[in-house]
């Protein structure tokens, strides 16, 4: 099917989880995303280098305050090449994070995540095969597949706005491995949703499964329409769009793209789903972050479905990321999701940043707009240590 190689390089540990060096520069997060099951391999900074086929293995990407993270193929495991499984389409996309190095609690600019998923039967990065095609070659799924939306002219019926059912901002857990997620899900968890960056749940957990399309390259719109489908017979009521086509270790796409491609393979669900922006970066440089959105809105010219906008914020402190929030919906105007985020420091010092962002999300009229977040992520090494969570990643689940 197809091939990947992934070759892991120790790096040097940069004070706890996070390092400053300026907006958008590299956040130690580095991860593929999944195609069909995914395997999370932590580890306390760690440079990956991924190489897809004969691809430049030069890239590699760190994101600050988060480890090593990547997703499993069908049936190979991360750090290790991946075993070809018959003949099949496009290759993966490659897990990768834009380089930023920032300080969180004195940097100005935020860093950049980047999670890597990858629908079912496809490439390297995989979903999980839970409810799914096998790992076989990704015939285009025989699912009947609303109109798409693509004229002008083209009246997208907006989704019915969906309020929290707390009345605030709900929690979800972002994952490669769902056997960690039950440690967050015990009595008391305030946790409601999840996703993996893939297009299909393999949780058997309760909770709402929200798919990701990732990207419309590298084979992922040929199980595209089939998954979101699933997944809204079996109760999602969101879907995700494009992650982090501002960052070129990631969908790496240009706004006039993004919208194209929205418009043809996100507006068909307009009406059954309410549906999510592509997620930016919170970079302030050109072309990326807010001004990416922008671009991107704009070159939709009306016509993209969208019922709230997706942000990740790394590189900055707690009151940093809630004002960095606001920038977000002012430019926007619409509600507001954080699929990725992180703070850095020590466990205790992550723990008090994260109850004080809690309460202001969850109790502080000043963030109605904010309808969902999810902490970066349910790992090994990041909110798990051992077989449950460790201390923030208790306070995430349990806290305020």
């Amino acid at each position: 099917m197809f091939t990947q190689a992934l070759v892991a390089l120790a790096a040097a540990s940069l004070f706890g989880q996070a390092v400053a060096a300026g907006p958008h520069q590299a956040h130690q997060h580095i991860h593929q995303k999944r195609a069909l099951v995914t395997e999370v391999t932590t580890v306390t900074d760690w440079v990956t280098v991924y190489v897809t086929g004969g691809a430049d293995a030069t890239k590699v990407h760190m994101k600050p305050t988060r480890k090593a993270k990547k997703p499993k193929t069908t049936s190979t495991t991360a750090i290790a090449a991946a075993a070809p499984s018959s003949p099949a389409p496009a290759p993966a996309p490659v897990a990768t994070t834009l380089a930023t190095l920032q300080k969180p609690a004195t940097s100005e600019a935020a860093a950049v995540p980047a999670p890597v998923p990858t629908p079912e039967a496809q490439p390297a990065p995989k979903p999980e095969p839970a409810t799914t095609a096998a790992p076989a070659a990704p015939a285009p799924p025989a699912v009947e597949v609303p109109a798409v939306v693509n004229s002008p002219a083209a009246t997208i019926p907006a989704a019915a706005p969906v309020k929290n059912t707390a009345g605030h901002a709900q929690r979800g857990l972002a994952y490669n491995h769902a056997e960690l997620l039950p440690g967050f899900l015990q009595q008391g968890s305030k946790v409601t949703w999840a996703y993996n960056w893939g297009q299909v749940g393999d949780a058997q957990i309760g909770l709402e499964f929200v798919p990701m399309m990732w990207s419309p390259g590298k084979g992922f719109d040929q199980t595209w329409a089939a998954n979101a489908q699933k997944a809204i017979d079996a109760g999602s009521k969101c879907l995700l769009s494009f992650n982090e086509p501002d960052n070129d270790g990631q969908a790496n796409m240009s706004p006039a793209d993004a919208a194209k491609e929205h418009i043809k393979h996100m507006n068909p669900w307009a009406g059954q789903a309410r549906i999510g922006s592509p997620a930016i970066t919170n970079s302030g440089a050109k072309n990326q972050g807010i001004d990416w959105m922008q671009q991107f809105f704009t070159a939709c010219e009306g016509q993209c479905a969208v019922d709230f906008v997706v942000a990740h914020a790394y590189g900055i402190d707690g009151d940093q990321f809630l004002q960095h929030l606001v920038n977000v919906h002012d430019a926007f105007q619409k509600p507001v999701w954080v699929t990725e985020f992180a703070f850095g420091g020590s466990d205790e010092q992550i723990s008090q940043t994260l109850a004080h962002v809690i309460s202001e999300l969850e109790t502080n009229p000043k963030y109605s707009f904010v309808e969902r977040y999810a902490y970066f992520y349910a790992a090994q090494g990041s909110m798990v240590s051992g077989n449950g969570p460790n201390l923030y990643g208790n306070t995430f689940a349990y806290g305020p």
